[in-house]
């Protein structure tokens, strides 16, 4: 009877750390690309939106229809991480590569890069984006661009 007991105080115990140590584990998480181009009408901004009204706010109309932006399906126990930006210093930077979304218990993460993908575009100011629909979380968001992560309450928007 005592062996029972102190076999089931470990096995809670290792159960127990178990879980504390797998809140900092990463976890890959499902997303789809929804929209992608050179053609951003925003210079710089990472967008975190869960519904269609706060995308009138910031892009154009007829953005929205070409991208279909203003679909309701694409919000429903969805959200839409929206990264804009523009090659100011003429770099040919042309796309942006996501290297992957993952998640813990209490952050997302969201990697990319900003590349120049095609060397034939290098003489234009390009502004690339990438519009990426995820499954709706309260986290905390951490964006990662170029291994840098982007801290500033300036660079990340949440609806």
């Amino acid at each position: 009877m005592k062996n029972k007991i102190v076999f089931i105080v470990l096995l809670i115990g290792l159960i127990t750390s178990g879980k504390v140590f797998s809140q900092n584990e990463l976890k890959p998480v499902e997303h789809k690309i929804i929209a992608e181009g050179t053609d951003s009408p925003i210079p710089e901004l990472q967008i975190i939106c869960f519904n269609k009204y706060f995308n009138k706010d910031y892009l154009p109309a007829d953005f929205l229809k070409k991208y279909n932006l203003d679909n309701k399906k694409l919000y429903k126990k969805k959200m839409l991480i929206e990264i804009f930006q523009s090659d100011k210093n003429k770099k040919g930077l042309d796309k942006i590569d996501l290297i992957g979304i993952s998640e813990n218990d209490t952050e997302l993460v969201i990697e990319y890069n900003v590349v120049n993908s095609q060397s034939d575009n290098d003489d234009k100011q390009l502004s690339p984006f990438l519009i990426v629909q995820v499954p709706k979380s309260k986290k905390k968001m951490k964006l990662i661009a170029n291994g840098i992560e982007l801290g500033k309450a300036t660079d990340v928007y949440v609806d």
